[in-house]
């Protein structure tokens, strides 16, 4: 959009860059959590891929954050390969819902967009008004999305 206006994106790097971080980071969050719990059949892709590639994504680590003993074993050896079968995906998300699922991601998923939003909003005046909006509502609905 910048280029398009005729305006250089060098000279605003550090608020592009913190506005890149914070909806990069509320974005990644709620990949994390419906690798964990969304419908395979909605996002295109097995429950629990990232346990089965070793990612300890931000969901995988708030459940092991929240587990000890023969939970967080189970864990941690889905993680260790790839032969985590669906049965031990859905022992994991019942363990993690059990514990409160990832009580404070929703929180950390908004704020995250909040701030995005709010480095957006600054641009007002100096932009299209309607491009401005555009990034300023984008990750408010990516932090509320239900998919």
């Amino acid at each position: 959009p910048l280029l398009a206006a005729g305006e250089d994106p060098a000279a605003h790097q550090e608020e592009l860059a913190r506005y890149a971080r914070s909806a990069g980071v509320s974005g990644q969050m709620r990949d994390d959590y419906l690798d964990l719990f969304g419908d395979a059949g909605l996002i295109g892709k097995p429950a629990g891929s990232d346990l089965r590639s070793g990612r300890r994504s931000y969901t995988v680590c708030a459940v092991l954050a929240a587990t000890s003993g023969a939970e967080r074993e189970l864990v941690e050896s889905a993680l260790a390969g790839p032969g985590c079968p669906p049965e031990t995906v859905a022992r994991i998300q019942d363990i993690a819902r059990h514990h409160g699922g990832c009580p404070r991601a929703p929180a950390r998923r908004r704020r995250g967009a909040e701030e995005a939003s709010a480095v957006a909003k600054g641009w007002r005046g100096r932009w299209r008004d309607d491009a401005v909006e555009f990034f300023e509502r984008l990750p408010l609905w990516g932090a509320r999305r239900a998919l």
